[in-house]
């Protein structure tokens, strides 16, 4: 038997019957999911017919096989319509899926982020609940149908029925969450020292950065800052030998130290970790008592030759959660932590994990408890933002996490792999980039978010001898920092929407099939296309578009291979009828605010803008202290509106513990330059104060 249930406009719950006597999914127990965001569910549907009639025209067809013991079986026909997106960082090797066959499971490193979300072009979507390893075939069997089993766990899947895929997105995003808005620093440059650095060598490259005028927000320590290299336990400390915290000062000491340099130099830090952790008894000890399991001594390792059952954590205390330890690290001044994935994304296959569940429901979870734990721990800590950053995805990891794509350097299919997260709606996804030719500078800076990976060389563009690589690198580098108007409100579209800062063409293109084989390109936000590790350029035919670098307006032959100037990477263009805004370049971004913004625009089609401020480093932004000012062009009209909303202005302290100071006032509005873009290159300028639109729109038309 089979329950459907309907828990909002044009979303479903469909549930096997055996659901009612096996235990349900931990996706659900632990609140990672919302099956109830919109009131009580309603049973619409309850028997063993194979079809239910939805919203917007949809016919739910289905064969089903549940087994009593766990597991399930179910087919779904596809239409010849139905082109397959999504599934995260399971596949790197399509975008449409369609005549594919996947195993959803996390592994190490061809796997790390597992998303059970599978969505058509034509708006529908499946997300399933369930955490143990299953299979989606998308036709690769049967062409014709859509084939999902597992051999543990019960059916529960949610149905969505959009009437395209962007709604579709907005609706996972009630259930699985929103993009979460990082802290201001972490959409600048992050640079991850080598193991061998110790506190001279990075207070000295933090100083080479601002002396070579290379933006930089945040510098990364791999496992040598620890005193036991790779301690996963809750005693580590740091190596004093190499970074001296000064034992008279105490644990907690925050002052006096490298840490407080970088800080008062404008950088953040952020710490490598490794987790083993029994983090789930945490879970289970937050839950209410009647959600509570009866604690199962049974599951413990037997072995006849033991006189007892055998428990192989180690490392757990089960009453202390994991940040617990990692306070005084915080007080210490670090602002971020990177969850390697050592040991977080490979089986455990003798664990039982809080004497309740075995490895194979939690390999999939475990990321996403972790990444949650670490967000939550922080902000009840600090009242702060998290930069928490992790290799390993399930389901819900974008509301508590970015993730960048794990050991595995920059490629195309790594470009691949966030574009497929991108269809999850999980935005804020990067990768190590390996700074030694202009192409990885050009695909690293134009990601959602910025990593330049050292780890055990020393991959500075200085140490190289390609001629102009370090002037590539400060130039991508100064770019990233001056788009930041533009890459924050995208950031604020994706925490709203579920549209991801990344977008393939294929979801900015629905309608244009011959976009799906597109590996190479993506649009960064509403008005850039970016073409990263390969110059094949396909630019879309639906509109026409301007070479970022130089000017040109790109009309007529719209496939071509494109040619980088020598001091750029891969291609950049800009959408004809958009919008830009631009800021000067700043060392870093952390309590930088810019007298003047530049807004680009690049007329063709009607566009519309809105630039976002909020305080930056706090969650206020999620009960609404946000201010908008939002842009407009119609042909040759641009009109800027009062800027709506407020928020708490903070002036951002160096250390993450530390109660926000200073003027608490909302900044006044910030005068715009405009640069009117012409097809021949040219442009126009002209300067618009604030006060011109404070209280009254200000309207530009051009001549």
């Amino acid at each position: 038997m089979t329950e459907i249930y309907r828990l909002a406009e044009n979303v479903y719950r469909v549930i096997s019957w055996e659901y009612r006597k096996l235990r349900g999914s931990l996706l659900t127990k632990y609140g990672l999911i919302d099956t109830a965001f919109d009131g009580e569910p309603e049973l619409i549907y309850a028997g063993e017919e194979d079809s239910a009639v939805f919203e917007n025209g949809y016919t739910l067809a289905f064969s089903l096989k549940a087994y009593l013991d766990g597991g399930f079986d179910i087919r779904l026909p596809l239409d010849e319509k139905d082109r397959l997106f999504g599934l995260g960082d399971a596949t790197r090797n399509s975008i449409q899926h369609r005549g594919k066959s996947v195993l959803m499971l996390q592994k190490d490193p061809t796997a790390y982020g597992p998303i059970p979300y599978l969505m058509s072009s034509r708006g529908w979507a499946i997300m399933l609940n369930c955490t143990y390893a299953h299979i989606f075939d998308m036709g690769a069997s049967d062409p014709d149908m859509l084939h999902i089993s597992a051999g543990r766990g019960v059916l529960d899947m949610i149905v969505i029925c959009g009437k395209d895929m962007r709604e579709a997105l907005f609706l996972q995003g009630k259930i699985a969450g929103r993009p979460v808005m990082l802290p201001k620093m972490s959409y600048g440059l992050t640079v991850v020292h080598n193991e061998q650095a110790d506190a001279h060598s990075l207070i000295n490259d933090a100083v080479r950065y601002k002396e070579r005028n290379i933006p930089c927000d945040m510098f990364g320590l791999e496992p040598s800052w620890m005193e036991k290299f790779y301690d996963e336990s809750i005693e580590k400390k740091w190596d004093y030998k190499r970074f001296p915290i000064w034992y008279w000062m105490g644990d907690h000491a925050y002052g006096c130290n490298f840490v407080e340099a970088l800080n008062n130099m404008g950088y953040g830090l952020s710490l490598w970790l490794c987790c083993s952790y029994d983090l789930f008894w945490k879970e289970e000890n937050d839950m209410v008592p009647d959600e509570q399991n009866t604690n199962r001594d049974d599951l413990v390792i037997q072995d006849a030759n033991l006189m007892q059952g055998y428990v192989m954590d180690k490392v757990t205390k089960r009453d202390e959660p994991w940040f617990e330890h990692l306070k005084k690290f915080v007080d210490n001044g670090a602002e971020s932590f990177k969850l390697d994935g050592a040991w977080q994304v490979v089986p455990f296959p003798d664990r039982v994990w809080a004497n309740r569940y075995t490895d194979d429901e939690i390999r999939n979870l475990y990321p996403v408890v972790y990444a949650r734990q670490m967000k939550e721990g922080y902000e009840e800590y600090c009242g702060r933002r998290a930069m928490i950053y992790t290799p390993g995805a399930y389901l819900g990891i974008q509301k508590y996490a970015s993730t960048w794509a794990g050991d595995t350097g920059g490629s195309l299919n790594v470009l691949v792999s966030l574009m497929n997260y991108a269809m999850c709606g999980h935005s804020n996804a990067s990768f190590d980039m390996y700074v030694k030719n202009k192409v990885t500078c050009h695909a690293g800076f134009l990601a959602p978010w910025t990593q330049h990976q050292n780890w055990s060389t020393w991959d500075y563009p200085w140490c190289f001898k390609t001629p102009g690589l370090e002037e590539s690198y400060r130039w991508y580098s100064q770019l990233r920092s001056s788009l930041f108007p533009y890459i924050y409100a995208y950031a604020h579209v994706a925490n709203e929407t579920s549209i991801s800062l990344m977008r393939p063409l294929s979801l900015m293109y629905p309608e244009n099939a011959r976009y799906d084989g597109v590996k190479n390109e993506y649009m960064f936000g509403e008005s850039l296309l970016v073409s990263a590790w390969d110059n094949n350029v396909v630019l879309p035919e639906e509109d026409e578009w301007f070479d970022f670098f130089t000017g040109k307006k790109w009309e007529g032959e719209k496939e071509f291979r494109y040619t980088p100037s020598e001091l750029h990477g891969g291609g950049l263009f800009v959408k004809a009828g958009s919008i830009v805004v631009m800021q000067d370049w700043a060392h870093s971004l952390r309590e930088y605010r810019p007298d003047k913004l530049y807004l680009h625009v690049y007329p063709g089609k009607d566009a519309e803008f809105t630039l976002y401020e909020d305080d930056y480093y706090t969650y206020a932004y999620e009960k609404g202290e946000i201010a908008k000012t939002k842009i407009t062009l119609s042909g040759n009209v641009l009109t800027i509106h009062p800027r709506e909303g407020s928020y708490t202005s903070h002036h951002d302290p160096a250390r993450g513990h530390a109660s926000p100071t200073g003027d608490t006032t909302m900044p006044a509005p910030v005068d715009f330059e405009i640069i009117w873009h012409h097809d021949d290159g040219t442009s126009t300028n002209y300067t618009v104060c604030a006060a011109e639109y404070e209280k009254d729109a200000a309207v530009i038309t051009e001549k």
